[in-house]
């Protein structure tokens, strides 16, 4: 009996179709899985880039916020280095979702003010963001000029030039241009030489042919105004060894006879209702000192006074008017003495400032009247265009943020 059999075909794939079903599951299943992440990603990313906004926008506001309502006396006790933290805070209208954090660093050397504002805000919650700007505060120089007037100024017979007491002490060969002089009203000049510019917001009367080295501009824009200062809250200054020497009853009334010397202490705020000097008294400062400031808030003359500042550096002797003056007796008058030691400033937008006598004069006046009437010198001191200003405002163009946080 034959035997027979059947060739199986070359052809014939038995078991393909269910490898081929179990990879292709498993391929979309990776699709879909890679769809899946790539979709909580993006989700993920789109939340980072809304919260790290938010955060953005909270640290802005922080900045403004920060801004407007500026810590005024913290700040102003900040020594060069020194940093006030604010700690953290609530945005208002933000429903305790979005806080800033607001620290001011000093970063000048002790002169004109720098401040960095650095603001870091957040958003609440487990997804908030966090995100950090700066911003910079500085000071406005106030005597950036030799001499402001608000409402005139007189110049008459006198020279003004400048120099820099920083870099040299006075000298006539080297002496600079920079004495500028601005009026918020009208202006005089007569028989007298500017090196520098002179500006008024009115017209400007030149008489006897007086020399300008720089522009003379009449109607020139009105600057801003000058604060009167608030006066200090203690009150006049009490009775001190130095001042008891001089015959001082803590009164507010200062008077120095004919010889007497006022011995002034370094880094200290004197406060006076007024000040009278009569023949050869004196106001003696000592070279080396910190700066003393002789603030009053009526009155001030000098006749025949003299002002004795050794060390022959404007930025430490200011004389400051506050307030408003308490009697209408020549309360809005300032009658100063100068002398080869006459290193000062002066800050009174509220009185009428006279140069006494024909002697020199060394630093700046904001004033609002000035006169000078005599054969004086002025030197203008450049110095003070880097002294520390009672006036703060933001920097243009000095936001930036942090990239990190």
């Amino acid at each position: 009996m034959k035997a027979t059999y059947q060739r199986k075909s070359k052809n014939r794939r038995e078991g393909f179709v269910l490898p081929t079903v179990v990879f292709a599951v498993a391929g979309m299943s990776i699709i879909v899985v890679a769809s899946l992440t790539t979709s909580s990603d993006e989700r993920s990313a789109s939340r980072a880039v809304r919260e790290s906004t938010l955060a953005e926008y909270a640290a802005d506001a922080g900045l403004r916020q920060t801004y407007g309502a500026w810590p005024v006396t913290p700040v102003k006790a900040l020594n060069p280095g020194d940093s006030l933290d604010l700690g953290w805070q609530t945005l208002p209208n933000s429903g305790n979702s979005a806080n800033y954090r607001a620290v001011i660093h000093r970063m000048d050397n002790g002169g004109l003010q720098e401040y960095n504002v650095v603001v870091q805000g957040r958003r609440t919650g487990l997804n908030g963001g966090i995100s950090t700007v700066i911003g910079v505060v500085g000071g406005v120089p106030l005597f950036s000029r030799a001499v402001y007037g608000e409402s005139y100024v007189w110049i008459q017979n006198a020279t003004l030039d400048s120099f820099d007491s920083d870099v040299a002490a006075y000298n006539a060969l080297t002496a600079g241009k920079e004495a500028d002089v601005f009026s918020n009203a009208g202006m005089t000049l007569q028989k007298t030489t500017i090196n520098g510019d002179a500006g008024a917001g009115g017209t400007i009367t030149l008489n006897n042919n007086p020399v300008v080295t720089g522009t003379t501009t009449p109607n020139a824009p009105v600057q801003t105004a000058y604060d009167i200062l608030d006066c200090p809250v203690g009150g006049y200054s009490p009775v001190t060894p130095e001042l008891a020497a001089v015959g001082y009853t803590g009164n507010g009334v200062l008077n120095l006879a004919s010889g007497q010397t006022l011995n002034l202490v370094s880094g200290k705020q004197y406060f006076f209702r007024s000040v009278v000097m009569t023949g050869t008294s004196k106001l003696a400062l000592p070279a080396g000192t910190q700066h003393v400031d002789f603030m009053v808030q009526d009155s001030i003359y000098m006749a025949g006074g003299s002002i004795a500042n050794v060390g022959h550096k404007t930025t430490d002797l200011s004389f400051t008017a506050c307030g408003t003056p308490t009697d209408g007796t020549k309360t809005n008058y300032w009658g100063l003495t100068g002398g080869a030691d006459a290193y000062f400033s002066v800050y009174a937008p509220n009185k009428v400032v006279y140069a006494l006598g024909n002697s020199a004069f060394f630093g700046a006046v904001i004033s609002s009247i000035f006169y000078i009437t005599g054969s004086a010198q002025f030197h203008y001191d450049e110095a003070l265009a880097r002294a520390a200003s009672s006036r703060l405002q933001v920097q243009k163009a000095t936001w930036s943020q942090i990239s990190l946080n």
